[in-house]
């Protein structure tokens, strides 16, 4: 007997059974992740440099900058195409709370968008609370510079570089032209930088200007790198499944299309 048909079109189906499959994926892994199967992963040098930073901050006092930079998490103006980039630094900012909060190190957090800075005050509360270091959580160094406003941003780190004697600024995140400002005056301040985006705008006035550079997918999974929580690696291995799945079917596209033409093989949508 056919089963009844649900009226929904094939791209909402094929959304949900991807939704599906992810949401399996990152059981399983998760899984495997408390049962001690951990992945290989190759070395990221930028960590190495923020953890150093970590323990310096510790034994001088000096704060650790952190910043997601000034993209959106919603879907107003450019919100899609910062969205990834801001929640990555969303995460990374949560790990080095964590382990500032463990280990004494002061932090200080800015951003350039009022979700992103409500967000930091949840994840800097929660750190020092998991951390029974509360009495030290201060909401005044969570700071709110300008809101989806890129140049405003980038002056208003430059203002704080100026007041601030720093340990290291921690730039990962959403950020576009406007780091040639923030990064050059950190370096002409000869001040340890870790910055890490996805956008070509920015990535190689990161590499040009900055100590260590976080560059494309690493973004994504310095996450997993800094904490050995079940679900950071768990979402890793999910991002790594994910990826290889999209290269396996651009290279069967790629495969198909050049195979249609010689053997007179119907089109696929898309091709």
């Amino acid at each position: 007997m056919p089963l009844p048909s649900l009226g929904l079109p094939v791209e909402t189906i094929l959304l949900l059974l991807v939704t599906l499959v992810v949401a399996a994926a990152t059981l399983l892994y998760h899984g495997r992740t408390l049962r001690g199967q951990m992945p290989y992963r190759r070395p990221l040098p930028a960590l190495d440099v923020l953890r150093a930073a970590l323990g310096r901050g510790a034994e001088t006092g000096r704060a650790i900058h952190i910043s997601p930079g000034a993209g959106t998490v919603g879907a107003g103006s450019g919100g899609r195409a910062t969205a990834a980039d801001t929640i990555a630094g969303l995460l990374i900012a949560e790990r080095v709370a964590d382990d500032a909060a463990l280990n004494g190190a002061p932090v200080l957090v800015t951003s350039g968008d009022a979700i992103s800075h409500l967000a930091l005050r949840g994840i800097l509360r929660q750190a020092y609370r998991e951390a029974g270091q509360l009495q030290d959580y201060d909401p005044a160094r969570i700071q709110l510079l300008a809101h989806q406003n890129q140049t405003a941003y980038a002056a208003g780190v430059m203002s704080l570089h100026g007041r601030q004697r720093l340990e290291a600024s921690v730039l990962v995140g959403s950020f576009g032209q406007e780091f040639l400002l923030i990064g050059e005056d950190g370096a002409q301040r000869e001040l340890p930088q870790v910055a890490g985006t996805t956008t070509t705008t920015a990535l190689p006035v990161m590499f040009l200007s900055v100590d260590a550079t976080l560059i494309g997918e690493e973004l994504f999974a310095a996450e997993a790198y800094l904490s050995s929580r079940a679900t950071a690696q768990a979402r890793l291995m999910t991002q790594d499944l994910l990826r290889t799945a999209v290269i396996i079917l651009i290279v069967i596209g790629l495969v198909y299309g050049m195979l249609q033409v010689v053997l007179g093989l119907p089109a696929l949508p898309g091709l």
